[in-house]
């Protein structure tokens, strides 16, 4: 089988050398393109049949490639999946970025960044919640790269951090509480407020602003 593998790799980087000497940068924007074919399928396997549920194969027949080109960008499907991953995390921060108003209060901040998640849910279905699943439970190895779990909880408490040296954070809130504990509290909120709302189809501005008001009374004590 790892014969297989390797004669296959070798076959598409063969074919690559020869064309890169007649066409010179032409394998540079073959390879891209590859690329993009193979994150576009890696996205819609994803979603469909989930992590367990999708092999690298499956993704380069979906791409229309060959297999071996799959190992040509990726080490593994868990590198393809932390591609796809940080791919629609950089997504969602330019959707939540544009929603964001200056001189707004706390509370103000985390209603635009939520409506911002809640559109680009509206306009990605299923992309969330296969991004943001916990690597940790994907492999047995240690994964270095850090999840889009954690860079989106980590953006949360560079917000929260923000808030309290502007001293907007409530007083009666806990100074004490770890900021990067409460980003991923918030992140675990919005993504079961998501799953609540598309199993029960609640009105997208109704959504946002129960999402919005749990978590601030959270953080307030008040529940």
């Amino acid at each position: 089988m790892q014969t297989d593998k390797m004669s296959d790799h070798g076959d598409v980087a063969t074919t690559d050398l020869k064309d890169k000497k007649k066409t010179g940068a032409a394998p540079s924007k073959r390879r891209m393109e590859s690329r993009r074919k193979l994150l576009a399928a890696a996205r819609t396997l994803f979603i469909e049949k989930g992590y367990h549920g999708t092999r690298p194969q499956d993704i380069s027949k979906l791409a229309g490639v060959g297999h071996g080109t799959f190992y040509l960008h990726f080490t593994d499907k868990l590198a393809c999946f932390l591609a796809f991953a940080n791919e629609a995390c950089d997504e969602l921060g330019s959707f939540t970025q544009a929603h964001m108003k200056p001189n707004s209060t706390p509370m103000e901040q985390l209603r635009e960044v939520i409506a911002g998640v809640v559109e680009y849910s509206n306009a990605n279905p299923g992309v969330l919640s296969a991004a943001l699943t916990n690597t940790n439970v994907l492999t047995v190895e240690e994964v270095k790269t850090s999840s889009p779990m954690e860079r989106w909880s980590k953006n949360w408490a560079d917000l929260i951090v923000r808030w309290r040296d502007e001293g907007v954070w409530n007083e009666d809130q806990d100074d004490d509480a770890d900021p990067l504990f409460i980003g991923h509290l918030i992140v675990g909120a919005i993504g079961q407020g998501l799953a609540y709302g598309y199993l029960y189809n609640i009105e997208s501005n109704k959504l946002i602003d129960d999402i919005t008001r749990s978590l601030m009374r959270s953080m307030n004590g008040e529940v």
